[in-house]
């Protein structure tokens, strides 16, 4: 069976949605399609630091890292650059459109990440992510309005 043919399958589940938790019908929260599973594979790679994954050393993103550094006129582009760097080498059907540096109104200091995406599966739906990468926390919205904070 395709991938796309799993997308229009509503009794195929495609991965594990995360943050871990139960849901009404599994024992764990699924996914029901790849772009969902995008979602969740690219929150979790951007907010895995290197060195932080048992068996996988390598696997993760300096972004929280670089959050802690001093903001000026580089840091977006250092960010852009760290987040197209991890993205081509763990999630290389993942082509990142846009990456936008936001703050918080009334709190200059507090950084987010704006990741708008799309997959070689589907490449003309473009969803977005916007993580709080200076507190590990993630807001993430998707096109179907799912939001919900890690």
């Amino acid at each position: 069976m395709s991938a796309r043919e799993n997308d229009l399958n509503p009794n195929t589940y495609i991965g594990l949605s995360f943050p871990l938790r139960r849901d009404i019908n599994n024992d764990f929260a699924l996914t029901k399609n790849s772009l969902q599973q995008s979602r969740h594979n690219l929150r979790n790679l951007l907010l895995t630091q290197v060195g932080e994954r048992v068996g996988q050393p390598e696997f993760g993103s300096r972004l929280r890292e670089l959050c802690f550094e001093q903001q000026n006129d580089e840091l977006p582009i250092r960010l852009e650059e760290e987040v197209r760097r991890a993205t081509g080498v763990w999630l290389p059907y993942i082509n990142i459109q846009e990456v936008n540096t936001l703050t918080e109104e009334g709190d200059k200091n507090k950084i987010f990440v704006e990741v708008k995406f799309s997959t070689t599966l589907n490449p003309q739906t473009m969803e977005s992510i916007t993580l709080d990468a200076s507190y590990g926390a993630a807001l993430v919205v998707g096109s179907d309005g799912l939001q919900y904070r890690r």
